[in-house]
């Protein structure tokens, strides 16, 4: 059984795709190592953190899907290795009481949590993003992570917030906060810091994965705040919006699109409350004695020189649209195209490589859950064929004990009670 249980359960927007691409890309060296990568797929870490979070999302979840949290736990405890890693950022919107009972699902288990921060000044305008991608209107100068934001307040994204209620029933080593250097000194510092905090330094891990780009420039936040005031059915909930408003506009054609996205700014107001926030974290951190890897001084938010959404022009926007309208049309071109390679023949690399990666993210999940269903079908019909088949051999078996038994010896031959038999047989089945 796994003696050691590394759980890191946020913050987003904390270089966390990075980190898992790494994690999910060395799978195989790492269990080599003995270190299991908790999940075979991303949507098993997300459904796990609906289920401890008792999301209102996980209740409509498939029967079959509703304990992927259980289903963790059994596999981290059958893992034969030393130690296991489990990462999703947004178990860090678990409440303290639901992460007391997560924990105590894994009694037995020595586990550390992980807690990954950036600068909270940074955290502002990508929080706010995240949001847009669900349809959000309210402009950013407007918008705070104060209140009631589930996953994108600064209950999530203060890495002392998500310690306290992590580490609330462990030993102050047990809880590690990684902050994301705010000047690296190599592309891989984040990684080094994040395996020192899990144990893996000795792992010679393969750091060449892609990275995706799914942040925003201004220009291309402000055109999306816009689009989401002319949405409509079909696209309406978290499921459509997910695939089609994150997924495809915003991940595939807005970011995707832009190869050097211009910063967000903040206003007055915002740097001041994070750099508040940012302060009181690491004096909250330093008081609980939690085992930090890198500097806390990266929590510290820095002076953003950068335009706010509003100050966009209406021209800057128009060319956006013009550009993403543009590849939109790659999209649809690359969807109904007759014959795959043909398109593939036909299309620019760049145009290409694009829709068939917006077409993939944006519709894996759902196709891997589709043909899980499928095989699940398909397994129930074999063994009810398997049942079927073995009904009728005892059937068979019976009439030929009935033959014996009430026939006379000298019809049990006959070629007459022989067809009879047969011609009884093949109407049974």
């Amino acid at each position: 059984m796994t003696r050691t249980l590394y759980l890191h359960v946020g913050s987003p927007k904390s270089g966390t795709t990075y980190l898992q691409r790494i994690l999910d890309a060395n799978r195989d060296v790492l269990a080599a190592a003995g270190v299991l990568v908790v999940g075979s797929a991303q949507v098993d870490r997300v459904q796990a953190a609906l289920q401890v979070r008792e999301d209102p999302r996980w209740e409509k979840l498939p029967e079959a899907r509703r304990d992927m949290w259980g289903t963790l736990v059994a596999e981290i405890r059958a893992w034969q290795g030393d130690s296991a890693i489990l990462s999703y950022e947004l178990f860090c919107a678990a409440s303290a009481e639901q992460s007391k009972r997560a924990l105590a699902d894994l009694d037995g288990i020595d586990v550390h949590v992980v807690v990954t921060a950036r600068d909270l000044a940074g955290a502002v305008p990508s929080a706010w993003q995240e949001q847009l991608k669900f349809g959000t209107t309210k402009p950013l100068e407007e918008w705070s992570p104060a209140g009631r934001n589930r996953e994108w307040g600064w209950r999530t994204l203060d890495p002392s917030s998500v310690a306290k209620r992590w580490g609330a029933s462990l030993p102050a080593d047990h809880v590690h906060v990684v902050t994301v250097p705010a000047q690296p000194t190599t592309d891989s510092e984040l990684w080094e810091r994040f395996a020192a905090a899990c144990g893996v330094t000795d792992v010679a891990v393969d750091l060449a994965v892609p990275r995706v780009n799914e942040s925003l420039g201004v220009v291309q936040a402000e055109l999306l705040r816009r689009v989401n005031g002319h949405l409509r059915a079909p696209l309406e909930g978290s499921r459509e919006r997910a695939v089609w408003l994150r997924d495809t506009l915003a991940h595939g054609v807005l970011a995707a699109g832009c190869s050097s996205a211009e910063p967000i700014g903040l206003t007055d107001a915002q740097l001041t409350e994070a750099t508040q926030r940012a302060e009181s974290a690491i004096t909250a951190i330093e008081k609980a004695g939690y085992a930090v890897h890198g500097d806390l001084a990266d929590l510290r938010p820095t002076q953003r020189d950068a335009r706010m959404p509003g100050e966009v022009s209406e021209a800057d926007l128009l060319l956006a649209a013009q550009e993403a309208i543009v590849e939109l049309l790659v999209l649809v071109r690359e969807r109904t195209r007759e014959g795959r390679g043909r398109a593939r023949a036909t299309a620019t690399p760049g145009a290409r490589g694009l829709g068939r990666r917006i077409v993939e993210r944006a519709t894996a999940p759902y196709v891997g859950r589709r043909e899980r269903d499928l095989r699940a079908r398909i397994e129930a019909l074999e063994a009810e064929v398997a049942r079927e088949r073995a009904l009728h051999l005892r059937v068979a078996s019976l009439q030929n004990v009935v033959a014996e038994l009430l026939l006379p010896a000298d019809l049990r031959d006959n070629e007459l009670t022989e067809k009879a038999l047969r011609t009884y047989r093949r109407s049974i089945r």
